[in-house]
């Protein structure tokens, strides 16, 4: 819905079409989402008058759309700021834990953000990260680390590997097992 109103408050009047190609979002799920604004009165629409075909319609966000907007974006953010601050939280906890074991070289599995907050905050916990791996990231490096595949590693450069992806964590942890990493040296943000 926010992308929606996002691009209808772009523009001053809008069809499904240029909203669909705007968002990226199919013509099914544009015309829901616009069904439903102009049910709560947050949309207003009106046919095109110089377009020759008679099903056009342009469509306008009402000034309760504007503030229903503000509102939307405003959640959005306090939500994407109170889940950054618990992944922070979740990473500091566990790079205390992980030091307090004695790890000292990790390799961080899944580039994240979370990879990034981990980069970030092991310089005060002494711990070094060596490199990231995730199959499915394409380039060579991710924020400024080496990536590596599971044939890369030489147990002897590192003591523990840090799950930092976000989703799968059981493909996740498949795949560590796969490649000869042993639970005992798999850390999960805790």
């Amino acid at each position: 819905m926010l992308a929606v109103m996002d691009a209808l408050a772009a523009e001053d009047q809008v069809t499904q079409r240029e909203l669909s190609r705007q968002t990226g979002l199919n013509l099914k799920k544009v015309n829901f989402c616009l069904h439903k604004l102009l049910e709560k009165g947050y949309v207003k629409f009106q046919r095109a008058l110089h377009n020759p075909d008679k099903r056009v319609y342009l469509y306008i966000l009402t000034p309760a759309g504007l503030k229903a907007k503000s509102e939307l974006t405003y959640r959005f953010l306090k939500f994407t700021l109170d889940f950054y601050n618990q992944v922070e939280a979740k990473v500091q906890q566990t790079l205390a834990a992980m030091e307090k074991a004695g790890i000292e070289r990790v390799v961080l599995y899944g580039a994240s953000d979370a990879a990034r907050m981990v980069q970030e905050q092991t310089s005060a916990n002494g711990i070094e990260v060596i490199g990231i791996l995730d199959e499915h990231y394409q380039d060579q490096e991710f924020s400024g680390l080496p990536l590596l595949k599971a044939a890369d590693l030489q147990k002897d450069e590192w003591d523990g590997v840090l799950i930092t992806a976000l989703e799968n964590l059981d493909q996740a942890e498949r795949y560590l097992k796969e490649a000869g990493v042993t639970a005992a040296k798999v850390w999960k943000l805790s």
